[in-house]
């Protein structure tokens, strides 16, 4: 899939606002010179030259106004696929977090450290405002279950779901009709049970 360098989506975005501003402040100026010189004019002639120049603003108006959602429709479109495999890199570790004892392809403590350790640099650079948000919260949580000698299991759990669901929404998705911990029941076979034994509901 092609996608459009960095510095020419900045160039189109820039030229789109530039353009719009200099559009303002002709449409400004020229609705001024022409109050001025119609006033004196016959009101027949006036009234035509009006509607025609109304016509053409408003084709000029359409054509910045496209051009500045192309632009920034192409910068979304960059950032969610750069977002996509950084978000993807998370997803599949966490599987081997949880499944890896089945699969035997379980990451020792140390590689768990390092992981999320160097995955803060990507998501302070690539998540959204939201998804650094609860990343953070998720984090929180981690540190809390490796302090407290009583760490909230269900806390945990939930926060990671949260955290899954604004990943799916930076990339586009609803998320309508996911209930809480369907995410989670996708890979936690025995998520009611182990939710019972640690108290939470």
């Amino acid at each position: 899939m092609t996608q459009l360098p960095k510095s020419q989506s900045f160039f189109a975005m820039a030229t789109g606002i530039f353009l719009l501003a200099m559009m303002g402040l002709g449409l400004y100026w020229l609705i001024r010179t022409a109050f001025r010189v119609l006033s004196s004019w016959d009101s027949d002639i006036a009234v035509a030259i009006i509607a025609a120049a109304a016509t053409v603003l408003v084709s000029v108006i359409s054509v910045v106004l496209g051009k500045i959602y192309e632009a920034r429709t192409a910068i979304q479109k960059e950032l969610r696929e750069r977002k996509t495999p950084v978000y993807e890199e998370f997803i599949t570790f966490i599987f081997r977090v949880f499944l890896g004892e089945k699969t035997g392809t379980a990451p020792t403590e140390q590689e768990m450290a390092e992981f999320l350790s160097n995955y803060n640099q990507k998501m302070m650079v690539w998540g959204s405002d939201s998804v650094l948000r609860e990343w953070s919260a998720w984090r929180r949580c981690l540190e809390q279950h490796t302090t407290d000698p009583e760490p909230n299991f269900v806390a945990g759990l939930v926060q990671y779901e949260k955290l899954i669901l604004a990943i799916r929404k930076d990339l586009g998705h609803k998320n309508e009709g996911i209930g809480k911990f369907d995410i989670l029941r996708l890979f936690i076979n025995d998520l009611d049970e182990a939710i019972k034994r640690h108290g939470g509901s």
